[in-house]
């Protein structure tokens, strides 16, 4: 979520005048609520700890790095894999799922989630009031796929001080760096929070996990956040939601776990016409218009609103024991639920549409890292790779228009040849 005071409107005003407003003493900043490191895991030690559960759970998981880079800017991404019941990850027969945490640097509560998420799959950790058997005949027909910190270079500048950091290490906000409707700024714009990159897909990040949703073309995809309590779904560039069907199975499957995980306090709609101002550029449009899955959700898993805008680790991570259990608790047990009733919701005539469009330059991202998953070819081999056959095909594009254009020209000439020649009496 973005960072907003109280006063939607209130960025615009000097951080002094917001400190009076606040009845604080400007020269007095120890209401800022440092990382609880009793309770949060560094970055490092969070991919130990996951590294360490996939290797003791070799049946269940599995875990690769990506790595992506430009212009002198790199970053990775640790991607980690539930299949259980010795099937193929890659089988297009399975139901897939796709999440992802930790895209802004600050909500360190979404990668502790995603922790519990794996420890739960794994079965070291349980869920409370849940019937064992159930649990595991709903997880074997699913692949699910988890990205458990995004923005490990934001991340980084977070755990180095810089606590109201979300952009990435190079100062964009990679929710607004994705394809639809990228680079439209509202009135309240502030680049600060929002900087959507040079171009659409300008950062390493968001390039990795376009290839990856192309690649494993998941039918449901959730994007993790904090800041508030809420399940938004399409769209979040307008104050609108799609229209038909697919709209009314995703806010049906909402509206569930609003009452059982959320008892009915969590906001439900689009992220557009809810949270109070429209975000252009995110992923969750993209992964919903581009890539055509068929269930595209923004989960905000916690925020405490009645802290200073300036707290922003208390704003958008809770800094005591017992809410922390509890919000790991109730939101581990609401994912859960969406990988039960998902494929319940989305019978076989209408699990992934038949009609997606996508870019040459998308397919082949997509194409070329679902080959180095299924092969482990190296990432700079993949991405040379998919360089030289971009430019072979759109030479023959070029090839293809400029043979059609001489061929017209030819018949053009022709007839007009054949008119022009006088009649002999």
């Amino acid at each position: 979520m973005r960072l907003r005071p109280l006063i939607c409107y209130a960025i615009f005003l000097p951080p002094l005048l917001l400190l009076v407003l606040a009845g604080t003493d400007p020269s007095d900043l120890s209401f800022i609520t440092p990382i609880n490191w009793d309770l949060y895991h560094s970055s490092d030690d969070l991919m130990e700890q996951i590294h360490s559960l996939v290797h003791r759970h070799p049946d269940k998981l599995s875990i690769e790095m990506i790595k992506s880079g430009n212009k002198g800017y790199n970053s990775e991404l640790n991607v980690v894999t539930y299949c259980r019941g010795g099937r193929e990850s890659d089988d297009r027969s399975n139901f897939r799922i796709l999440l992802t945490f930790g895209q802004h640097g600050r909500e360190l509560i979404t990668s502790e989630l995603a922790f519990r998420i794996l420890s739960i799959l794994s079965e070291e950790q349980f869920l409370p009031k849940k019937n064992g058997v159930t649990l595991n005949s709903t997880l074997d027909k699913l692949v699910i796929k988890l990205v458990p910190i995004e923005n490990s270079n934001g991340r980084k500048r977070v755990e180095a001080g810089d606590l109201c950091e979300r952009r990435n290490g190079r100062g964009v906000d990679l929710n607004r760096n994705w394809g639809v409707d990228w680079g439209k700024k509202e009135k309240d714009y502030d680049p600060s929070e929002e900087n959507p990159g040079t171009a659409p897909f300008s950062e390493p990040e968001t390039q990795i996990m376009r290839k990856l949703a192309i690649s494993f073309d998941p039918h449901i995809w959730i994007n993790v956040h904090s800041g508030m309590e809420a399940l938004f779904m399409p769209y979040d560039h307008k104050n609108t939601t799609p229209e038909g069907l697919p709209s009314l199975k995703m806010r049906t499957l909402l509206e569930q776990v609003n009452k059982f995980h959320c008892q009915n306090r969590c906001m439900i709609g689009s992220g557009g016409g809810s949270v109070g101002y429209l975000a252009h550029g995110t992923a969750t449009d993209y992964i919903y218009d581009v890539v055509r899955t068929p269930m595209a959700f923004t989960f905000e898993i916690f925020g405490d609103n009645q802290t200073s805008s300036r707290d922003c680790f208390k704003m958008f991570n809770p800094v005591d024991l017992p809410t922390f259990k509890r919000v790991l608790n109730d939101w581990s047990a609401a994912f859960f639920t969406i990988f039960k009733l998902g494929p319940l919701h989305l019978d076989e005539n209408s699990t992934k549409s038949a009609d997606k469009w996508v870019s040459i330059d998308e397919y082949l991202d997509g194409y070329l890292v679902e080959r180095k998953n299924r092969y482990g070819k190296n990432m700079e081999v993949i991405d040379v790779g998919m360089q030289e056959i971009k430019t072979y095909f759109r030479l023959f594009l070029l090839s293809s228009v400029l043979l059609m254009f001489m061929f017209c020209s030819r018949i053009a000439k022709s007839k007009y040849g054949r008119n022009s020649i006088p009649v002999m009496p």
